[in-house]
């Protein structure tokens, strides 16, 4: 939950304070410092080009699965291209599935949907993330309810970046220790990789 409830601070930073959109929020774009504090990293890459050479990046963003369903029809990156993006990293972290493997010819919030619906809620989360829980809680059934909200195929019915910060708070009200972290940063030194699988 520290994870998802950084990069989304981030992100409702990047959105509200800097009036920036990220365009290719990906795991491998969250560093995790040595405390798990995440990091988003590769952002605003493209006020620095040309406006041609900021299209063909635009037009490769967001690929694995992370990519807004309507982002191959407009072409355009918005704050809820981002945040469905967010959505895919959340579900990411709570199923323990990359989003570019589909799960059973689905993609990922299919086959999560699709569990769902099922009523197994319990196969959807990762074996690890279990154990550490040791009972499928209020906690991550309603996280993994706003992931999907987040992921909503129309753009007009996912939250904005600020929305899913305060539905994490409410989810999981923050400890002292958690509220003392950075939003964002640099990818400098000491970061971690979310997308890689190292320990």
């Amino acid at each position: 939950m520290k994870i998802a409830k950084g990069i989304s601070r981030g992100l409702a930073h990047l959105h509200s304070n800097e009036n920036m959109i990220h365009e290719n929020l990906t795991a491998s774009n969250i560093l995790l410092d040595e405390q798990t504090n995440a990091h988003i990293a590769d952002y605003g890459l493209s006020r620095l080009m040309t406006a041609a050479a900021a299209t063909n990046v635009i037009a490769t963003a967001g690929t694995l699965g992370y990519r807004a369903p309507e982002f191959s029809k407009i072409k355009n990156a918005s704050a809820k291209t981002d945040v469905y993006s967010l959505g895919i990293i959340i579900l990411e972290l709570l199923t323990g599935k990359s989003p570019g493997e589909p799960t059973n010819g689905m993609d990922l919030p299919q086959w999560v949907a699709s569990i769902v619906k099922e009523e197994w809620t319990n196969e959807v989360f990762d074996l690890e993330l279990m154990r550490e829980t040791q009972s499928v809680g209020d906690e991550l059934l309603n996280t993994l309810k706003l992931a999907l909200h987040c992921v909503d195929p129309s753009p007009a019915a996912r939250p904005e970046a600020n929305q899913v910060v305060e539905q994490l708070e409410e989810i999981r009200p923050e400890t002292e220790v958690e509220t003392e972290t950075t939003p964002f940063g640099s990818g400098g030194e000491g970061g971690k990789d979310l997308g890689s699988n190292e320990e």
